[in-house]
Formats: structure tokens, C-alpha cells, sequence
């Protein structure tokens, strides 16, 4: 989380406002001082501008981060169309919207 949030040039104090977490929960996270909730990862994530699942990924995941750092790069920023593509990429075929199973 501290990188993602070094790299968007932003304070810890400007992460703990855009996510609504305290300065001092967003510090113990970041020195691995606090366990992440769910709702706390996608309150972090919403104000990082990236998707959920990367502030869980481990260092070894560090490629699947960087394709998706290309993907959300070509797609101008936009975080739900890089996600979408990735589907893609790992699963094929986008879902059909507004169809049930069958």
C-alpha cells in the first residue's frame, strides 16, 4: 500500500482522508502493524484508484501487478475496463451483460 500510494504522490494523511480510515490505521497498515478488512482494502484501494486485489498480492505476485499496471495504462486509467480486459486475458470471452445463464 505504501508504494502504490508513494507513487501517486499523495500524503498519508490525504490517503486516510479519500478512504476514510484514520492516519494512524493507514500508518499501522502500511508497517504491518494492523490486519486489513475487507472493507478496509477496498476503501484503500477506491482512494488509490486501483483495483482491490493488488494491495493483496506478495512479492512474487509482482508480474500479474505489472501486467496489470500495462493493462490500466493502455486503457487510459480507467480501472474497470483494465480489470475487464484482464478477464479477458485469464478467461476468455468477456460475461454477457443483462443476460441470465443459458
Amino acid at each position: 500500500m505504501r508504494e502504490l500510494r508513494l507513487e501517486k504522490k499523495m500524503s498519508l494523511a490525504q490517503l486516510a482522508k479519500a478512504s476514510g480510515l484514520s492516519k494512524g490505521h493507514v500508518s499501522n497498515l502500511e508497517n504491518g502493524l494492523a490486519v486489513m478488512s475487507v472493507g478496509t482494502i477496498c476503501a484503500a484501494a477506491g482512494a488509490l484508484g486501483v483495483p482491490p486485489f493488488l494491495l493483496c498480492m506478495r512479492e512474487e505476485d509482482e508480474p500479474f501487478a505489472e501486467c496489470f499496471d500495462n493493462l490500466l495504462h493502455e486503457e487510459g486509467g480507467d480501472v474497470g475496463r483494465a480489470a475487464e480486459r484482464l478477464r479477458e486475458l485469464f478467461f476468455g470471452k468477456p460475461p454477457r451483460r443483462g443476460r441470465g445463464p443459458g
